[in-house]
C-alpha cells in the first residue's frame, strides 16, 4: 500500500481524526442500534449517520458484533462514572441510591437513546448466544454497583434487622431495570422524572429498611 513522505499508510485515519471518528461511529451505532435493534441494523445505516463509508468501519470494528460489544462498553463505562461521581459526596444507602436515581433522570434527559440501547442488550443476547461470553461481565455491573451499596449499609448499620441483603440488591436492581424500560415505552422524560421523584420521596420518607439508629440520625 502506498505511503505518505511520513509512512503513514495512505487510507487510514490521523490519531487525532481516528478519535474522533471512533467516538461519531459509536453515537451512531447507539442510535441505530437502540431504535432497530441489532439484527436490523446495517452497517451502510450506521456508516451515514455517523458520516463515513460503510468501508471506513472496518478500520475501527471487524465485525458488528465488536461493534455492538464496544458501544455497550461505552455506555456501561459512563453511566457507572456518573453514578461514582453523583454518590461520592453521599454516606447512606439511601442518599447515595437516590444521587444514583438522579443521575438516570439527568441521562435520560440528555440523551434518551442511551435508555433505548441498554434495555435491549438482554433480549438480543438471547437471540446471539456470541454476544452474551463479552457482554456478560458488562451486564454484571448493575449487580456489583447495587452490591457494594448494600454491602457498605449492612457494614454501616443502616439496615433494620431480619431485612435479607440478597432480597434487598434484589428490589434495588429492580427498580433501576423498571425505570429504565419505563423510560423508553413512555418516551417522555418529564414523566419518567416525576416517577422517580416521588420515589425518592418514599424512600427518604420510609422506615422499612432503615434502622432505627440512622433514622434517628
Amino acid at each position: 500500500m502506498a505511503t505518505t513522505s511520513a509512512g503513514r499508510k495512505l487510507g487510514r485515519p490521523r490519531d487525532a481524526d481516528s478519535v474522533e471518528t471512533r467516538a461519531r461511529l459509536l453515537t451512531a451505532a447507539r442510535q441505530c442500534f437502540g431504535v432497530r435493534g441489532f439484527d436490523r441494523t446495517t452497517n451502510s445505516e450506521i456508516a451515514k449517520a455517523a458520516g463515513i463509508t460503510s468501508a471506513a468501519i472496518y478500520h475501527y470494528f471487524p465485525s458488528k458484533v465488536d461493534l455492538y460489544v464496544a458501544v455497550y462498553a461505552e455506555v456501561q463505562n459512563y453511566v457507572y462514572a456518573e453514578f461514582e461521581t453523583a454518590i461520592a459526596p453521599c454516606s447512606t444507602l439511601i442518599d447515595r441510591f437516590n444521587a444514583a436515581l438522579d443521575v438516570s433522570v439527568r441521562i435520560n434527559r440528555e440523551d434518551p437513546t442511551i435508555a433505548g440501547f441498554v434495555v435491549e442488550v438482554p433480549f438480543e443476547v438471547q437471540r446471539h448466544p456470541e454476544l452474551s461470553p463479552v457482554l456478560k461481565p458488562l451486564q454484571e455491573r448493575t449487580a456489583k454497583f447495587v452490591n457494594r451499596l448494600c454491602t457498605d449499609a449492612y457494614r454501616n448499620g443502616e439496615v433494620r434487622e431480619g431485612v435479607p441483603q440478597e432480597a434487598l440488591e434484589d428490589l434495588l436492581s429492580v427498580i433501576l431495570a423498571g425505570l429504565l424500560r419505563f423510560s423508553t415505552q413512555i418516551g417522555d422524560s418529564r414523566r419518567h422524572a416525576a416517577a422517580v421523584s416521588l420515589l425518592q420521596t418514599a424512600l427518604r420518607s420510609t422506615d422499612a429498611l432503615v434502622a432505627e439508629t440512622v433514622s434517628s440520625r
